[in-house]
């Protein structure tokens, strides 16, 4: 153990201390129900890997999911994205993982914009 494996351990135990991301569902095409998360700038989260799992409304399973990135440099939301697409680019940032759920650290505006692309 390195003098420095110390702090990585510690930072990697911070679930208590992280944001846990919440859906807020909407209306979308038809009439159907989409899910979407938020991911703001700079903030500790913790999100589930599937969501579609986890989450029904009215007894009918949501099939869409957004994450939507906020700035809190710029006030406001940068844009939102299909969840999964995002997940898929936020593993670089993850620092651990348990369960169905992963814990990404809090990232840079730069970080959210090349998540956008």
């Amino acid at each position: 153990m390195g003098l420095f494996d110390k702090f990585k351990k510690k930072e990697t135990n911070n679930w208590e201390n992280a944001y846990i991301g919440n859906p807020n569902f909407y209306n979308g095409k038809d009439n159907k129900p989409f899910g979407a998360f938020a991911l703001t700038e700079d903030t500790l989260t913790s999100f589930p890997k599937n969501p579609k799992s986890l989450y029904k409304v009215n007894n009918t399973e949501v099939n869409e999911w957004k994450l939507m990135l906020v700035s809190t440099t710029n006030n406001g939301v940068l844009g939102d994205i299909d969840y999964y697409e995002a997940i898929n680019k936020l593993m670089k940032f993850v620092i651990d993982e348990k369960d169905n759920n992963i814990l990404i650290r809090g990232l840079s505006l730069e970080e959210l914009n090349q998540i956008l692309k």
